[in-house]
């Protein structure tokens, strides 16, 4: 889920990438940044990760486009590709990568931190 605010002034956007877990209730943030233009008007795309740990102890990234991602990539300390706008891959706790995704156009999402 992302979440963008602006202020009336119009400087300084906030924008919040937020996981939200199977059953829970609120939403842990994934990514954040300020003064970008993701999930706005003029760049409504957003790409976003986090690590999980499940309930039976294993630890996976999640990674996240919106609609428009046809893929996505994961290099460093997690290699795995996936079509379309969600992956999800087994790792270690702790793991770091270096996400991108592939818009349908063909143009590159970087994922905001």
């Amino acid at each position: 889920m992302c979440t963008r605010a602006e202020t009336w002034r119009g400087d300084d956007p906030r924008v919040l990438a937020q996981f939200l877990t199977p059953g829970g209730a609120t939403g842990a943030v994934a990514a954040k940044g300020e003064d970008v233009p993701a999930c706005g008007a003029r760049a409504p795309h957003v790409l976003a990760g986090v690590l999980w740990k499940s309930q039976q102890g294993s630890w996976y990234l999640l990674a996240a486009g919106d609609e428009d991602t046809a893929s996505l990539t994961t290099t460093g300390g997690v290699q795995a590709t996936a079509r379309g706008p969600v992956l999800t891959v087994r790792t270690r706790q702790g793991a770091t990568a270096d996400l991108k995704g592939t818009l349908r156009d063909g143009s590159t999402l970087r994922a905001l931190r």
